[in-house]
């Protein structure tokens, strides 16, 4: 009863579940296979009219009679023959169906166009037939991932489906209904089991009777009886016991050959499938559990030779998928929880016999069949017998030292030789497999090397043998070749970065692991340039810095100082931009030009490490002479390359940046210098930075002057620009200068004759050497400077002046540099106050002569603060001498203005002058 309920439940789902959804499937796939059929109907016409059009051109001969009409037509009529699978002498009788059939509607390759000739080379481009040929259907080949379950899901549902689900729950149906008369003891086992073995021998016959009038549904009946005496052997010997072990194997080794037979026959994939998995299954279903894995894998080695011998005859793809899954796949298995050292002999040779069956000779019988459209190369037989049976060969030899990388070179050498064998028996159709021979045989040979070698030698090798397949892609036009050297380049460089970080490599390993990855990598550079410049910047860039990271690993810092590390790397890196510099000039690669500026950042790291660690150029020592050669070889790559095209920002930068490193490290050395002068030398240490800013302006003025390069090729650059951050220094000196007494240790103080004055006095005429500079250069700034310049200067002599007068009143008159002493003193208050008054009366005098009202009203501003001066300081002090001396001086002074300078009349008008009364003294003027 629980069986009838389990097969009635069996239905229910079959019909609610099951049947719809089967029937989605075959709708969609009656609409593609209308869409393909149309397809090849639209080929085919197209073919007839180019057909056509070829018979209708015109031909010059001699006159001759008309030719009959029918003679066109006769013709026409001739189609191109399809090609042929199967050999003449094992071709099926006439009429018998094909379950699975290559492709018969693809044209021959005379119609489709003339085929390659033999002697091309495999590495050109596919030869272009002289008619464009109509694009062939898109192939439904699956990949090497799901191929096999897309094979097997297209071969169960091409055909009759419905059918073979039918099949299929017979299958289970008998076997349930075995299992019923069993637990109830309804009849004799013996009889049992030979009513099943004749009824599954009665289905075979008639499947056989009915080929002819109906192919597929014979097909299927034919696959359901072996199905079916599978079934009766396995019952026979596994759950009554009735027939011993070698009897039951031989009998099912029988079924699995006759079914076979048959399906060769029939040219049937569904009953050779089905066969092979019986055939398969047999060993397994019949385990006794002895463990005798030699027996199982030489019977599975006969089954692999079986499906090889029908590959002679037809190439079924899923048969052999379905025997590669259940050879690797059970060997796997097996291997997993059984196998032992001992055993490796014996493995080894099942594993080579099935990775030359199905890796090299199925494959190289497929390529007799070819038909035009179809894919060349099956890439799940291509790549997974050798991934797979590497990952096995791992397994077994991985005891040993150096047993696995000798396995992948010979797994290499292997494919390699298919690779040549291919090319040289089908020069036409195995190009494709001699470049996949050649991509296993490189992969697995660049295997070999980190199986065998350390990281650090894995490296090595490797960025070489990516270099060679690299330049071997681009001599041959290969794209994928060139992109699998740069691949293999960039795990060189992983494995020169594992080897950094997992062991303690000497100095010399690294700088030559990193200098074989810098020549490497620039080598590629060089191949990818024109052809993809994003790769070849990068390979260039990777290049470079691998370059410098060997430079630095030469020098050891571990065991030198800092100092013994820098400066000779700053002059390796001068050294390796001249050689920059020369080998792009050579070969006119202005990319790798761009590699010389980076002696510039070399040299300002270098600069900032001696100034911000050192404070000062002077405590390195030797080492400093490094700077005259780096700063030579900087000069002659600035003149060499001052023709070539550059960016203009570089260029500027280049420059600007050279010439502030030089003045940033002799101002800091000057300033080093000074800074440790003795107490009481200030005004020393001011004037020396005083001058070192004067001497350079001039210095840069007068070489723009005498035309010398690079100051006279770039004037507005180092004229303006480079000596722009000087002026903000030049001003605070001479502002915060002023504020210093003067006086030194053993020195006496002398007005205009002391380092204070004279520095400022250079410095000013400095700036104002460059102000006139600035003027004549910048033509838009000229009327603003023409009028700041002037004030300028007198702003800065008016500043240095009243210095220079109080600090020869501090020292002369004995009074103390301090606010508190100079300022209550009645003889500055008086004589700033008459000095003051003639600065007004020489400025207003100035400015009548000139008739500048802005320079008289200046003048009147300084008036205006002398008297304010005299009322609110010198009066608020009380009598005294001084303060009457203050106001008579000052009031002649006004008086004397009054007289000599009156005030300039406006552009554009003439001075009214008033004749005064007695007792008035005013004059107007406007």
């Amino acid at each position: 009863m629980e069986g009838l309920l389990f097969l009635a439940g069996l239905v229910i789902v079959f019909s609610l579940l099951i049947m719809p959804i089967m029937v989605l499937i075959s709708l969609g796939r009656g609409r593609r296979n209308q869409e393909e059929l149309e397809r090849l109907r639209q080929k085919v016409e197209t073919l007839q009219r180019q057909f056509d059009e070829r018979q209708q051109v015109p031909v010059p001969q001699p006159a001759v009679a008309p030719q009959p009409a029918a003679a066109p037509r006769l013709v026409k009529a001739e189609t191109p023959p399809a090609p042929v699978l199967v050999p003449a002498a094992a071709a099926p009788p006439a009429g018998v169906a094909l379950d699975k059939t290559p492709k018969t509607g693809e044209p021959s390759p005379a119609a489709a166009g003339t085929a390659p000739p033999a002697s091309a080379s495999p590495w050109d481009s596919e030869p272009q037939p002289k008619s464009k040929p109509v694009p062939p259907p898109p192939d439904d080949q699956p990949d090497m991932f799901s191929g096999l379950l897309s094979g097997l899901l297209a071969w169960f549902m091409k055909g009759n489906p419905l059918a073979k689900l039918g099949v299929l729950l017979l299958f289970f149906g008998l076997a349930y209904l075995l299992k019923y008369t069993v637990e109830r003891d309804m009849l004799p086992i013996e009889l049992r089991l030979t009513g099943a073995a004749l009824a599954s021998m009665v289905l075979l016959v008639l499947g056989w009777r009915l080929r002819l009038k109906q192919p597929v549904y014979a097909l299927i009946l034919q696959g359901g009886a072996v199905g079916a005496l599978y079934i009766t052997v396995f019952g026979a010997f596994k759950l009554y016991e009735l027939l011993p072990h070698l009897l039951a194997f031989g009998l099912m080794l029988v079924i699995c050959a006759a079914s076979v037979g048959l399906a060769v026959l029939q040219r049937a994939l569904s009953l050779a499938m089905l066969a092979s998995i019986g055939g398969y299954l047999s060993p397994l279903l019949l385990s006794t559990g002895s463990g005798n894995h030699v027996a199982l894998f030489s019977y599975y080695l006969l089954l692999s030779l079986g499906i090889l011998a029908i590959t002679v005859w037809q190439p079924w793809r899923p048969l052999n998928l379905l025997g590669f899954a259940f050879t690797f796949g059970v060997a796997g298995l097996w291997g997993m929880n059984g196998y032992q050292p001992e055993d490796y002999l014996s493995c080894q040779l099942f594993l080579i016999a099935n990775v030359v069956i199905f890796g090299v000779l199925c494959l190289a019988l497929s390529l007799r069949y070819h038909v035009a459209g179809e894919k060349v190369i099956d890439g799940v037989l291509l790549f997974g017998p050798p991934l797979v049976g590497f990952g096995m060969q791992y397994a077994i030899t991985r005891h040993w030292t150096f047993g696995p990388a000798f396995s992948a070179l010979g797994f290499g050498l292997a494919y390699l030789l298919l690779a040549w064998a291919g090319l040289r028996r089908y020069p036409a159709l195995g190009r494709q497999l001699a470049i996949s021979g050649l991509a296993l045989g490189g992969a697995f040979t660049t295997l070999a090397i980190p199986l065998a070698l350390s990281a650090e030698w894995t490296s090595m090798a490797w960025a070489l043998e990516g270099l060679g397949i690299l330049w071997l892609g681009h001599t041959q036009r290969q794209m994928r070749v060139s992109y699998s050297g740069t691949g293999l380049l960039v795990l060189a460089l992983g494995s020169a970065l594992t080897a950094c970080a997992n062991s303690g490599m000497s100095s010399l390993t690294f700088a030559l692991i990193f200098g074989i990855l810098s020549l490497t990598w620039l080598a590629a550079s060089w191949l990818w340039r024109g052809t993809n410049d994003a790769v070849s910047r990068g390979l260039l860039g990777g290049g470079i810095v691998f370059w410098l990271l060997a430079l630095a690993g030469a020098l050891d810092l571990d065991i030198i100082d800092i100092e013994s590390f820098l400066f000779p790397l700053l002059g390796l890196v001068a050294l390796s931009a001249l050689a920059w510099h020369l080998v792009s000039r050579r070969l006119s690669w202005p990319e790798l030009g761009l590699a010389q500026w980076l002696l510039w950042p070399a040299m300002l790291a270098v600069l900032m490490y001696q100034l911000g660690v050192n404070d000062s150029l002077h405590a390195a020592g030797w080492f400093n002479l490094i700077w005259l050669p780096v700063l030579a070889v900087a000069y002659w790559l600035l003149k060499r390359e001052e023709e070539t095209p550059k960016p203009p920002a570089l260029e500027r930068g280049l420059h600007l940046s050279l010439f502030w490193m030089l003045l940033l490290g002799i101002g800091s050395e000057v300033w080093w210098q000074v800074r440790w002068l003795p107490w009481g030398m200030d005004e020393w240490r001011i004037a020396a930075l005083m001058m070192f800013i004067a001497l350079t302006m001039l210095l840069t003025l007068w070489a723009l002057k005498r035309g010398i390069w690079p100051f006279a090729a770039h004037p507005r650059l180092y004229g303006a620009l480079g000596l722009a951050p000087l002026a903000p220094f030049a001003l605070l000196f001479l502002v915060m200068g002023n504020l210093h007494d003067g006086v030194m240790i053993d020195w006496r103080y002398l007005p205009l004759i002391n380092p204070l004055e004279e520095g400022a006095m250079f410095v000013l005429l400095a700036l104002i050497f460059w102000g006139r500079f600035l003027r004549r250069t910048y033509a838009e700034a000229e009327p603003w400077l023409t009028r700041a310049l002037p004030l300028f200067v007198a702003a800065m002599l008016f500043w240095w002046g009243n210095g220079m007068i109080l600090r020869a009143l501090s020292y002369y008159a004995d009074i103390s540099w301090r606010v508190y002493a100079l300022w209550p003193s009645r003889l500055v208050q008086t004589t700033f106050a008459l000095l003051w008054m003639l600065a007004a009366l020489v400025v207003m005098l100035w400015s009548t002569r000139h008739r500048s009202r802005q320079g008289w009203f200046s003048g009147a501003a300084l008036l205006g603060i002398v008297i304010v001066k005299l009322m609110l300081v010198d009066s608020a002090r009380g009598g005294g001498l001084a303060r009457a001396v203050a106001f008579i001086g000052v009031a002649v002074l006004v008086l004397i203005i009054g007289y000599f300078s009156p005030l300039p009349p406006k552009a554009g008008r003439e001075e009214d002058v008033v004749v005064a009364d007695e007792g008035k003294n005013e004059n107007k003027a406007e």
